[in-house]
């Protein structure tokens, strides 16, 4: 049977073929089906033969060469399609085909030991300083972001939280929660600074806040600023406590980059303010109103009942010079604390403070300087077990100051009896870089106090501390 249906469609087939008009000439359909169709039409097949006849003909043109060699080359060209790409650089990274896209899993690690020599009668201790984990990265090119979580010291808080919009990188924006523009020392990560901890005059310093920014670099990094509007009180916080906002910003210029001269073209000059109205009390200041030496050591701190009813202000001035593998760096700031009320007694106060630090890479490498702040130390060999470098080697010396006006403590604003308005010390260091994401670091702190300080149920004049850490940051 199968065999005479095949030879009525043969002939009709041919009849089709020459019929006036061209009519399948017309058709986008397969010839077969074409000829099936019609004569299921003239009622000379039923339907089910129809859809027999159907199937055997798409099998049998699925079979020849010409069609499987076609139907591969397209998938061998879907498979040369351009995809997403996942790897690993400082950090986890997933790549968008276009390279529009890019989300980047990083987080740091700083396991430290601090041991107190003489009669300090605080407790040696082993400590996780910072672990914290971040998502970061960029969305369709112009849409930069950074989502950062802290977990040490038994809690867990949001560090980072902020969109950027980089459409032109003379004029980004900014908003959310990131570092207020002040102090060239804060802007530098704690991944990467010289030492294990910033000097005691960063305490000034504003650090993270709630807002939105303008910055942008200038001329391959000759000009770099910074200009944002944010609350003025901590971070993490659902709402400001008060109507005032802080406006700060921050210039660095680099006045020799393109001199050619290699002596002063890693020369830097930055300055920075802030200022706003604040109604806080002393729980609410940037700081609780404590200032704490590098070991945690609180040597100046604000009575309880203190509170500021008027205006601040910070000012802040910046030198930065490399030459080669060596780097001199120094910072003065000072804080104007207006309308400084305890009880009755009313008046306005200044804290200042600063420090100038020395670096040199015994083994060579360059430091950098980019977006208005140092970067991170890359090891020319990298340390391996079998051979073929030994890392990077790192050595520093800081000197650093913080005074208060005498009236802090005359006035009572600053218990006597517990605190001073003074504070001068020395921090040596040595760091070791294995590879770029790892540094084990050793630093030797002393520190003196311009009156004696209560630290438990003793009296301390001076401060020694050994610190050391190990540290990964990807």
């Amino acid at each position: 049977m199968k065999r005479k249906v095949r030879v009525i469609v043969l002939l009709l087939g041919i009849i089709c073929l020459t019929w006036p008009g061209n009519v399948l000439a017309q058709q986008k359909k397969s010839v077969n089906e074409r000829i099936l169709e019609i004569l299921i039409e003239k009622n000379i097949i039923t339907k089910d033969q129809y859809e027999d006849l159907l199937q055997q003909a798409k099998e049998e043109e699925s079979d020849k060469p010409e069609t499987r060699k076609t139907t591969f080359a397209k998938m061998e060209k879907e498979d040369e399609s351009p995809r997403a790409t996942a790897g690993f650089k400082r950090g986890f990274y997933v790549e968008s085909a276009d390279k529009r896209s890019r989300i980047l899993f990083r987080g740091r690690l700083h396991s430290d030991f601090k041991g107190y020599l003489g009669d300090n009668p605080q407790h040696d201790s082993f400590f996780i300083r910072r672990a914290r984990l971040a998502l970061a990265g960029r969305v369709y090119q112009y849409y930069a972001f950074r989502i950062e979580a802290e977990f040490a010291k038994g809690g867990a808080r949001l560090n980072d939280a902020f969109l950027n919009f980089q459409y032109y990188k003379p004029v980004q924006f900014i908003v959310g929660q990131f570092k207020v523009p002040f102090s060239m020392e804060e802007m530098h990560s704690d991944n990467w600074i010289d030492f294990m901890e910033r000097s005691i005059a960063n305490k000034i310093s504003p650090s993270r806040d709630i807002g939105m920014m303008f910055h942008g670099g200038i001329g391959d990094q000759i000009f770099y600023y910074q200009l944002g509007y944010f609350n003025g009180y901590k971070l993490n916080k659902p709402s400001d406590a008060d109507d005032g906002k802080d406006l700060a910003g921050r210039a660095v210029v680099a006045p020799f980059l393109r001199s050619g001269s290699k002596a002063v073209e890693g020369l830097r000059l930055g300055a920075s303010f802030t200022w706003g109205n604040e109604n806080l009390a002393k729980n609410q200041w940037w700081n609780s109103g404590n200032w704490t030496t590098a070991a945690g050591t609180i040597y100046m701190g604000m009575s309880d009942g203190v509170v500021q009813n008027g205006t601040r202000i910070r000012g802040g001035a910046e030198l930065y010079w490399d030459w080669g593998s060596t780097k001199l760096q120094s910072e003065y700031m000072i804080v104007k604390l207006g309308g400084l009320e305890n009880g009755a007694v009313r008046n306005d106060y200044n804290i200042w403070g600063g420090y100038v630090s020395l670096s040199h890479c015994l083994t060579g490498e360059k430091f950098v300087f980019k977006n208005g702040k140092p970067g991170r130390i890359i090891p020319l060999r990298p340390f391996r077990l079998n051979g073929g470098g030994w890392g990077a080697f790192q050595v520093g010396a800081r000197l650093e100051q913080v005074k208060g006006d005498r009236g802090l403590l005359t006035q009572g604003f600053v218990d006597p009896s517990q605190y001073t308005n003074r504070a001068a010390g020395v921090t040596f260091g040595i760091n070791w870089y294995p590879v770029d994401m790892v540094r084990v670091m050793l630093n030797y702190y002393h520190m003196d106090f311009g009156d004696s300080i209560a630290v438990g149920d003793t009296t301390i004049d001076n401060e020694d501390v050994i610190m050391t850490r190990v540290e990964l940051a990807l």
